[in-house]
């Protein structure tokens, strides 16, 4: 089988064609050019440009893994990559007779929730790239309509995994940064090898035409992930708290000053992170274990110990 993937540079996509070129042919889509491990064909393009498409026209693929996206919430570019960007590949793939359209999406287009998120909750997004996610999610359920391309869409909670967002993370808690609010709302998270394999699991027959939601297999609230963070990283939980206020009118200050500057923000200070940080969200994953047989297999302790070591973090 031939498979197209966008994002195959990413923390997800990196892993993901490592899996599947096991077995398939794999035509990676990258901005920048050099050598992706385990791509037989390497196709150059600004999947916000059209015409960087155009070479896509000609090249033969069974399924598509679109990957690609702007989670940088300050980028100019987040509802160009995520929305526009989206609406190019599928106009490309309008033209071809796909076996399936898979989509990795954020359990962020439902918001916030008392209860355990699941499928057909309603859209509440409240960040640019929630909104930007949300609006790619319909335009795909929109050809799925007018051009018959089938789809699967994986909604992710927040992915843990050796990146730059994680390695701000650690040092955010090596620096002991207080605990925002009260730190009881519940944080899910999961790890980045089980999100691959949920991505791999959805080329499955049953998965088409259907959303699913994605999770670690257990879920802690935001003071104690902190602690198991500091455990992970060999120091003691001497818990600090401010008020979501305060944390927020400092943001403001930091993202002000940021663009006075011409520098880019830190992750961890945004508004748009300390608005996930104090959010209420547990994901109910029982549709993909049922119909998909997904397993998780880390746990939130073994998934930041993981991504500690492989960030360099401890030992």
């Amino acid at each position: 089988m031939r498979i197209l993937i966008t994002g195959a540079t990413g923390l997800v996509g990196k892993r993901l064609l490592k899996r599947l070129s096991k077995k398939h042919n794999i035509i990676a889509v990258s901005r920048k050019k050099g050598k992706i491990r385990g791509a037989k064909k390497i196709i150059v393009a600004d999947i916000t440009n059209p015409s960087d498409l155009i070479p896509l026209k000609d090249e033969q693929f069974d399924v598509v893994y679109h990957l690609a996206a702007e989670l940088d919430e300050n980028s100019h570019s987040v509802w160009d990559t995520n929305v526009e960007g989206t609406r190019n590949l599928l106009e490309i793939c309008k033209e071809k007779d796909i076996q399936r359209f898979i989509f990795l999406s954020s359990i962020g287009v439902l918001g916030e929730a008392k209860h355990p998120l699941v499928e057909d909750d309603p859209y509440n997004p409240q960040t640019m790239y929630e909104k930007s996610k949300a609006e790619a999610e319909r335009i795909i359920m929109d050809y799925r309509l007018r051009y018959q391309i089938p789809y699967t869409i994986i909604r992710s909670t927040i992915i843990c995994g050796p990146n730059a967002f994680w390695k701000e993370i650690f040092g955010a808690a090596k620096r002991e940064t207080p605990i925002i609010g009260s730190g009881k709302n519940y944080w899910h998270l999961v790890y980045v090898d089980d999100v691959v394999d949920a991505l791999v699991l959805a080329m499955q027959p049953q998965a088409k035409n259907q959303i699913y939601h994605v999770a670690g297999p257990d879920v802690h609230t935001y003071e104690e992930t902190y602690k198991i963070i500091r455990k992970v990283l060999h120091l003691r939980f001497k818990p600090k708290r401010i008020p979501v206020a305060l944390a927020k009118a400092a943001a403001i200050a930091h993202e002000t000053k940021s663009k006075i500057s011409g520098e880019r923000p830190s992750i961890t200070k945004m508004r748009s992170s300390i608005q996930r940080l104090v959010r209420n969200r547990i994901i109910d994953i029982s549709k993909a274990k049922k119909e998909l047989g997904f397993n998780p297999k880390y746990n939130l302790e073994k998934a930041l110990e993981k991504t500690a070591k492989e960030l360099g973090e401890v030992k």
